[in-house]
């Protein structure tokens, strides 16, 4: 059973995090709620950073202001997104509305 609110969709781009743990990894999929990371930058469950998330054909980085390791297993780092500004939100808004429309 998922028990998500938001879809995911999958994705490949480069993030980098700050915080608590510093390090950059590979977002492999991505909705409105939060991501998996895969990094070899060890996190903790409950661990809080900033996400700079890299996704293609944006200039700059979409900043998710607080996230929050939910779980792991080994290299893969599920996190959820608690805090983002609106114009932020907005931007993944639309990023995620062209992967849907892609994916239609």
């Amino acid at each position: 059973m998922n028990k998500r609110v938001h879809e995911r969709y999958i994705v490949e781009f480069p993030t980098r995090f700050v915080g608590e743990y510093e390090g950059t990894g590979i977002v492999y999929n991505l909705g409105m709620g939060g991501c998996k990371i895969v990094t070899e930058h060890p996190l903790t469950i409950g661990g809080m950073v900033t996400l700079y998330l890299n996704v293609p054909e944006q200039v700059f980085a979409i900043t998710v202001r607080m996230a929050i390791v939910r779980w792991m297993l080994k290299y893969e780092f599920g996190m959820e997104f608690l805090g983002m500004e609106e114009f932020e939100r907005e931007r993944l808004v639309q990023y995620l509305q062209r992967l849907a429309a892609a994916a239609a």
